[in-house]
């Protein structure tokens, strides 16, 4: 069970309004104490599921006061254990109208630890060069450790998720945050791709190349697994690194063997590497939506709520699309 401790600052004078909001919620302890400026701080100590109702009520309640400010913080460990604090100090249990799904972080914790990956900052884009490099470098020589080592450095899996987390809570800002992290995250890993297969002579037929210029269901169910994978690993606050490694799977393997096939002027067969990439890409953020909407992940306002369900749903509608035409597009190839 983990634990999140909700610091609340609202003026003086609500004090008694504020426990009795949380009177019937599993508050394992609440604590006040008088800041200046007229100000109250709330400590309140609850476990991650339930942490997204409580900020949802709180917010609405008192966002509109002057000072009023959240802060969620982890909580690594408490004295006594939570089994003993549970015993004695939690309420009842909320009522089930108004539970979020169990096992997530709340929405606003959620956002900040996925606007964070999402960014293209400079070391970003170093270790999309990194990984890019060390991933030719193993493709060519076949090399299956040094493949993973490239997977383990690919910071692909931020992005991707963020994209579908702008979706489901219709937030424009982090979708173009997102499209230009992807984006200029696939150009530069094409380009340095590109670069060695221009000045390195190789055979296309090295395993690792072969493989990944075809597209078989064992990628596709690779490729959904693992955009479930990364939603789960955000919504749930584990470690996304053994992820990442999924997502990267997926992702920078074809995008790497297409930049290589490219340089080399084996065009034929890069084709069949990029359309793999692409139908992984699009079958990531499909699964990471999907993830994102049974968790009921949206909005804090019902009329926003609304309008995201209906953009969730038309990206649902063209993801599936864009994969139904890939899919074609794929089967042309081979014919032709």
């Amino acid at each position: 069970m983990t634990l999140r401790l909700i610091e609340v600052v609202i003026p003086r004078g609500y004090h008694e309004e504020v426990v009795g909001m949380l009177k019937e919620d599993r508050i394992l302890e609440i604590l006040d104490m008088g800041l200046g400026n007229d100000l109250t701080l709330f400590k309140i100590l609850l476990t991650t599921e339930d942490s997204e109702n409580i900020l949802d009520r709180l917010e609405k309640r008192f966002s509109h006061l002057d000072g009023f400010r959240i802060f969620i913080l982890p909580v690594q460990a408490s004295i006594p254990r939570i089994d003993e604090l549970s015993d004695d100090n939690s309420l009842k249990s909320q009522n089930s109208n108004e539970s979020v799904v169990a096992e997530r972080i709340s929405r606003e914790e959620l956002y900040s630890n996925v606007l964070s990956v999402s960014k293209p900052t400079k070391i970003y884009f170093i270790m999309v060069m990194l990984s890019s490099l060390v991933a030719s470098i193993g493709v060519l020589n076949n090399n299956v450790a040094v493949i993973i080592g490239a997977m383990v450095i690919a910071p692909l899996l931020g992005p991707n998720m963020g994209l579908s987390l702008a979706t489901v809570l219709r937030d424009a800002d982090l979708a173009i945050i997102s499209l230009k992290s992807i984006i200029s995250g696939v150009i530069l890993s094409i380009s340095i791709a590109v670069i060695i297969g221009a000045v390195v002579n190789f055979d296309p037929s090295i395993p690792a190349i072969a493989l990944r210029t075809d597209v078989a269901l064992a990628g596709i169910v690779l490729a959904f697994a693992s955009g479930i994978a990364g939603s789960i690993a955000f919504t749930t606050d584990v470690s996304s690194a053994l992820i990442g490694v999924m997502v990267a799977v997926a992702l920078l393997p074809p995008l790497s063997v297409f930049g290589l096939l490219l340089g080399s002027g084996y065009y034929y067969l890069a084709t069949g590497a990029f359309l793999l990439f692409l139908v992984n890409l699009v079958c990531i953020n499909l699964s990471g939506l999907i993830t994102f909407y049974v968790q009921r992940i949206k909005p804090l306002k019902t009329w926003e709520a609304f309008k995201a369900y209906k953009l969730t749903y038309f990206a649902m509608l063209v993801w599936s699309l864009l994969l139904v035409i890939l899919l074609i597009l794929i089967q042309i190839r081979k014919i032709i």
